[in-house]
C-alpha cells in the first residue's frame, strides 16, 4: 500500500489533534467500549496486564505538529497555514 503526501498529512494532523478522552475512557470501561469510533490516533501502546492494570502510552504531539510545520515548508506564513488547515480540519 502506497501511501500520498496528503495521506501523510492527514494522518500526522490526527495524531497532533487528537484527544485522549476515548483512550482514557477505554481504558476504565474497557469492555463497554465500541472500540472502532473511538479516536485512538494519539495512542501508541495500550496494555492492560493480568492484574488488570492499564497503561498508555501516547504519540508525542509536539514532534507531529514538528512535522507538519516542517511539510508545509517553515516559517510565519507557513505557520499560519498550517493553523488554517489544522482549524479547518476540526470543523
Amino acid at each position: 500500500m502506497e501511501l500520498d503526501r496528503e495521506q501523510i498529512l492527514d494522518a500526522l494532523a490526527k495524531i497532533a489533534l487528537s484527544r485522549p478522552n476515548d483512550a482514557v475512557m477505554l481504558a476504565l470501561e474497557p469492555k463497554e467500549q465500541y472500540v472502532p469510533g473511538l479516536d485512538l490516533w494519539g495512542v501508541s501502546e495500550f496494555k492492560i496486564n493480568s492484574a488488570g492494570s492499564v497503561e498508555i502510552k501516547f504519540a508525542d504531539r509536539v514532534k507531529a505538529i514538528s512535522l507538519l510545520l516542517e511539510c508545509a515548508g517553515g516559517g510565519d506564513e507557513s505557520m499560519n497555514a498550517l493553523l488554517s488547515a489544522l482549524e479547518a480540519g476540526e470543523e
